[in-house]
């Protein structure tokens, strides 16, 4: 049985910036975004009712995105191959700094450049690090949902921990802690 209407309009009140904000991160392109966000409630509305309330329900809408999301993205690659296409759209994010203290700025800058790192890590590094820390999924989750053993989301995040440390010192961040481990 579908979900009703006012269920999905509940939940698109609870999670739906959450959501947003994960499917900005996931296709970088604002239009895309915006089609993935809505696929994601649409996908909702038709599925059978199984999502659990109790258990994070925001995880669970971000592992039907990022699935939405893989399918679109193995489509429109093997488009590319047959006939490929110029993409001319480019969207550029601002980070607004105006009447903050150092600290604050440095935070803010800090904040932005791991956000443009992460936009900028290869798809198998960028879905793991997105579901973890924006959707605060396990690594049990994050298997489930990527099809792929558990062990290999553990190295993935690890990678991409250490490759967006290892550039973040390049431009000049003496971080330490960055992802709380």
């Amino acid at each position: 049985m579908p979900m009703e209407g006012q269920e999905a309009e509940r939940l698109v009140r609870l999670y739906g910036s959450r959501i947003y904000a994960f499917c900005r991160k996931l296709a970088l392109k604002q239009s895309d975004a915006d089609d993935l966000y809505q696929q994601t409630f649409l996908r909702v509305l038709v599925m059978p009712r199984q999502m659990d309330m109790d258990h994070n329900p925001a995880g669970f809408l971000m592992a039907i995105a990022a699935r939405i999301w893989r399918d679109e993205t193995r489509k429109y690659a093997r488009r590319q191959r047959i006939a490929p296409i110029q993409d001319m759209d480019g969207d550029i994010s601002s980070v607004a700094t105006a009447g903050t203290t150092e600290n604050e700025m440095e935070k803010k800058q800090l904040q932005a450049d791991i956000r443009m790192l992460v936009e900028h890590l290869p798809d198998n590094l960028r879905v793991p690090v997105l579901l973890q820390y924006m959707g605060q999924l396990s690594t049990v989750e994050i298997a489930r949902l990527l099809g792929i053993p558990q062990g290999t989301v553990k190295s993935r995040l690890h990678q991409a921990r250490q490759q967006l440390k290892k550039e973040l010192e390049g431009i000049g961040h003496d971080e330490k802690n960055v992802f709380g481990r």
